[in-house]
């Protein structure tokens, strides 16, 4: 088959080489993951956030949905970077939608909050009802808290 200078060969040729890339390309490094992640987490504990997030970030761009939960944090807390409740937000919200229980969590207490965003329960009570259907014991804690219907009884 001869190739073409037309445009709709052309899409097709860098299509098919973007697929042979692809293919070609190795997987990620998983042990290595799993060291930065911890490497990541000792930083943390030890109040070095700076170096937390140059270890979590790769992770976070290679869509480890716990290392985007802890980016979460540290936007929303203003730990390493600059406080930033929308990015935190968006960093919950990628792992959240992957279906990660614990930044549902976090998701819907930012959201019951209006913790630097705009409180919206509806979408907060959304997602915690999602994190609690994957048995994910804070967010069912949360939960029965929020549905608890409290009766007064005279004496």
């Amino acid at each position: 088959m001869a190739l073409s200078c037309k445009s709709g060969s052309r899409t097709l040729l860098t299509a098919s080489l973007l697929l042979l890339l692809a293919a070609c390309a190795g997987v990620p490094d998983t042990q290595r993951f799993k060291v930065d992640f911890e490497r990541g987490v000792s930083a943390y504990e030890a109040g070095d956030y700076v170096t937390a997030r140059k270890l979590w970030q790769p992770l976070a761009d290679n869509y480890d949905l716990a290392a985007l939960r802890n980016l979460g944090h540290l936007h929303r807390l203003g730990q390493g970077v600059e406080k930033n409740p929308e990015k935190a937000r968006d960093y919950y919200e990628i792992a959240a939608n992957f279906g990660h229980a614990p930044s549902q969590t976090n998701l819907a207490l930012m959201y019951f909050a209006g913790d630097g965003i705009q409180a919206d329960s509806e979408k907060g009570m959304i997602w915690l009802k999602k994190a609690a259907a994957q048995g994910y014991p804070p967010a069912q804690r949360q939960l029965a808290v929020r549905t608890q219907r409290f009766e007064l009884h005279s004496r």
